[in-house]
């Protein structure tokens, strides 16, 4: 039989044994059961007033004994504004750890602070010792500051050019002008001369 089947089973076995004989302390081979399911440590957490944040919490079995149905308390007198869900039992075997999604909501209106709320397993015999989680309670930081956007307003008529090359422009134009001229009058005075000569026999 592979141990993967066998595990399951011894873990059945004893908490049937526990059930019927709750006040039976040694097994068989005279090794005597030791209750002890610890709770891990946890960093400090932080939630905004009017949110809530969810944080792991695991518990390992360092003892002899296979827990079902463990769960996680806590203690009675909350500070007021603050609720913690219910999390899903767990069956922790020996030796084995189990991860509980803790999830802890602080109303709006629940006064900014530090906490220490304590926290420990329902494993029965097992000393229920308590670990305290510091929970600090902030203000919600403030809404950005939106950023002013600069309005730009369209240029009607074309693509504006640079004082220098207007200018340039305007240069260029006159001295087509002056050419024209020039050859209008040249062109004018030679018809002239023709017409005279004609006129002249020449």
């Amino acid at each position: 039989m592979k141990v993967e089947t066998v595990k399951p089973i011894v873990c059945a076995a004893l908490l049937l044994a526990v059930l019927a004989h709750p006040a039976v302390s040694v097994i068989e081979d005279g090794s005597i059961y030791e209750d002890y399911v610890d709770i891990g440590e946890v960093p400090p957490v932080e939630v905004y007033q009017g949110s809530s944040k969810t944080f792991s919490i695991s518990a390992t079995n360092h003892g002899n004994l296979c827990y079902g149905g463990v769960i996680l308390k806590y203690t009675r007198d909350l500070p007021e504004g603050i609720t913690i869900a219910p999390v899903e039992s767990q069956t922790i075997d020996i030796g084995e750890t189990a991860t509980y999604e803790v999830t802890i909501y602080a109303g709006e209106n629940t006064s900014p602070g530090t906490y220490n709320i304590g926290i420990a397993d329902n494993a029965a015999n097992d000393p229920n010792t308590w670990y305290f989680v510091e929970v600090s309670v902030l203000t919600p930081p403030p809404p950005p500051t939106p950023v002013p956007t600069e309005k730009v307003t369209p240029v009607a008529g074309g693509i504006p050019t640079r004082p220098a090359e207007a200018a340039l422009e305007t240069e260029g134009t006159r001295l087509t002008e002056s050419v024209l001229f020039w050859l209008v009058v040249i062109l004018g005075a030679l018809l002239g001369i023709g017409a005279f000569m004609r006129y002249r026999g020449i």
